[in-house]
């Protein structure tokens, strides 16, 4: 990414990076990700070509954007949980909260991005990279009987199964009854 977020981001810059994550989404909720150009996106957002590379190299960079937008929101509070398995609740709730609030984008979102295509593969990494990054933080580290990379892996796994199973099969499933059904599809692999 061109633009330096470690630096107070100014009015203008936030409104301008609204307006292109808003036509980022608006776009995705007709088309897939990989039908979509960066002159689409300066029209949707009502902005100059030149100002879309003042802030991004190309539409992969504000797609990396969004997401890591989306992943402030998912992993609020998730630092503060104690263990693991307390860490991965917060999470789980906090992915039901953000996909309840956004359901009707989600599902427009989806309906348009196959599972095979980058969308959907960057949200599964970004899964899997969440899990990684908790594992190996002070209060998940060493509690495995397994690899640590491969714990992170079973539990996104476990994760994703759950939220297709609610959201893209529509299956009524509540977040207590989530995580209970993530705790038993891992339960093999915590140290006793």
């Amino acid at each position: 990414m061109k633009y330096d977020f470690t630096k107070k981001m100014t009015i203008g810059a936030a409104r301008t990076l609204s307006s292109l994550q808003q036509a980022m989404l608006m776009l995705l909720s007709a088309k897939s990700f990989e039908e979509i150009a960066v002159g689409e996106l300066c029209e949707q957002a009502m902005l100059p070509r030149a100002t879309f590379y003042n802030y991004f190299d190309d539409k992969y960079d504000l797609l990396e954007y969004c997401l890591r937008t989306a992943r402030k929101q998912l992993d609020s509070g998730c630092a503060d949980a104690c263990t693991c398995r307390m860490r991965m609740d917060v999470f789980l709730e906090n992915c039901f909260d953000f996909l309840d609030r956004n359901l009707d984008t989600v599902e427009k979102i989806l309906k348009n991005n196959i599972p095979d295509q980058y969308l959907i593969n960057q949200i599964r990494y970004y899964l899997l990279s969440n899990m990684e990054e908790a594992f190996q933080a002070g209060s998940c580290s060493h509690r495995f009987k397994i690899p640590d990379k491969m714990a992170a892996k079973l539990y996104s796994d476990a994760v994703l199964i759950i939220l297709e199973w609610k959201y893209l099969e529509k299956k009524e499933c509540t977040k207590e009854q989530a995580k209970e059904y993530v705790h038993q599809m891992v339960s093999g692999i915590d140290v006793q």
